[in-house]
């Protein structure tokens, strides 16, 4: 019996666990599962923590700043009779004030955290609270707005701090003789630019400003007379295409003489001259024509063409309108003066870069010499003259077509219009031949050419 009993003890030993046996691998690898996800929410919360103390103490530090340089701009304005002309001076000033120890015009560091402390002033010679570039250009008495903007590394998307103060001279400290001039600047979808250098000369020199947030710049002078407000920025255009875009004003005596600009960064247009398979375009490549209405002086632009595509930039971003496209600066080559309709128009934005196709109409020419032989005449050039020669630039009259191949053939393509089809070298049987109204959307013309 006690054999048995130890036998069977042993049997069970063999097939049961006890209690305290190790976890089985499937368990050990839940247990890390389930502890990488709560390191991973941990390390998370404790990295926004730090995210957020960071930028607390950062615009603390910015917040500070921003309170020293209008607390000694504000010193400046007041000490002397010459602080409200020594601040107006420079519309713009980046780190002008450094902590001690530092450098002017480099960043102010704080806790090993560089940080750039920039300062805008503006003439407002209406009055606090109005824009002198809106409303009546009539003078109360001119303040000064002052707005400073800290910025620094790694903001993450935290605002720059900004403070602004106004500052309003004794009434002795102005000349009355003082007049002034506010330029506004205006984007292509009619919003506020701000940030474009504007500079201004005249009699009583060259000033510079920025355009503020509300894309206004004010000049102040002592000296009347005509002065010239310009800008120049790579990249940008005004509504006429130029980079360098000014305007002439007069500046007067306790008033305040108004302009405005529309000036964004240019847009670029790739035009492509295309015809139907099987033939070709014309040898002498004629101009590309864009039209809308507010291109100077009637609407149109007239581009020279070097190749299949062209592309054309320095152009106003016409936001609603765009620019329609075709091939050819003949007043006939518009397609819609000759019946036809123009192709949509293509709208790009500031900055940005748009296509746009232009087609020609596709013409058989075969040449024979005399109509008794009928022999075919190869490797002769052809050329086309507009019917309406109106506005037609000098490559288009005539346009070189190409030359005919051995079955005295050519396979070509022509802007809209009438055009009269004419062999170089050559007289005709009669009188040359003229194509119908040709027009994009045209199918295949077949012209005969009998030279003698």
């Amino acid at each position: 019996m006690g054999k048995f009993l130890r036998a069977r003890c042993a049997a069970v030993g063999r097939t049961e666990a006890p209690s305290d046996a190790g976890m089985t691998l499937i368990e050990l690898m839940m247990a890390l599962v389930i502890f990488a996800i709560v390191a991973a929410g941990t390390v998370a919360g404790l990295t926004g923590a730090l995210t957020t103390t960071r930028s607390d103490r950062n615009r603390v530090a910015a917040s500070d700043l921003a309170a020293r340089e209008l607390e000694i701009t504000r010193n400046t304005f007041t000490g002397s009779a010459s602080g409200p002309s020594t601040v107006a001076a420079t519309t713009q000033v980046v780190n002008g004030n450094p902590l001690p120890g530092g450098i002017v015009g480099q960043p102010l560091v704080v806790d090993n955290t560089p940080y750039t402390v920039t300062r805008n002033i503006e003439w407002l010679p209406a009055g606090s609270g109005q824009s002198p570039c809106d409303g009546g250009a009539g003078v109360t008495y001119p303040s000064l707005e002052v707005q400073v903007t800290v910025t620094w590394p790694q903001m993450s998307g935290v605002q720059p701090v900004m403070s602004t103060t106004i500052l309003t001279p004794p009434k002795n400290t102005l000349n009355s003789t003082t007049g002034f001039v506010s330029v506004k600047v205006l984007a292509a979808n009619g919003a506020a630019a701000p940030g474009q250098l504007v500079t201004l000369t005249g009699p009583g020199g060259t000033f510079t400003d920025t355009t503020a947030s509300d894309g206004c710049a004010v000049f102040a002078s002592t000296v009347t007379g005509t002065y010239t407000a310009t800008l120049n920025q790579l990249g940008y255009v005004d509504n006429y295409g130029n980079q360098s875009a000014s305007k002439s004003v007069a500046l007067t005596a306790s008033s305040l003489s108004q302009l405005s600009f529309n000036y964004d960064q240019a847009a670029t247009l790739n035009v492509t001259m295309k015809t139907t398979t099987g033939y070709a375009l014309p040898t002498t490549w004629p101009q590309i024509t864009l039209a809308n209405t507010g291109l100077q002086p009637a609407g149109f632009k007239y581009v020279t063409a070097s190749s299949a595509t062209t592309t054309v930039g320095s152009l106003w971003p016409y936001l609603t309108d765009g620019y329609t496209s075709w091939a050819g600066s003949c007043t006939q080559a518009d397609p819609a003066a000759s019946g036809g309709s123009r192709t949509a128009a293509v709208i790009v934005a500031a900055g940005a870069t748009g296509s746009s196709t232009v087609t020609l109409a596709p013409v058989t020419i075969t040449v024979t010499k005399t109509l008794l032989t009928g022999l075919v005449q190869s490797g002769v050039t052809v050329t086309a003259t507009p019917s309406n020669t109106a506005n037609c630039a000098s490559p288009e009259n005539p346009l070189t077509l190409g030359v005919t191949n051995a079955l005295g053939v050519l396979a070509t393509s022509l802007p809209a219009g009438a055009w009269t089809i004419k062999v170089s070298g050559k007289s005709p049987v009669g009188s040359w031949p003229t194509t119908p109204v040709l027009l994009p959307t045209s199918g295949t013309t077949t012209i005969a050419v009998v030279t003698t």
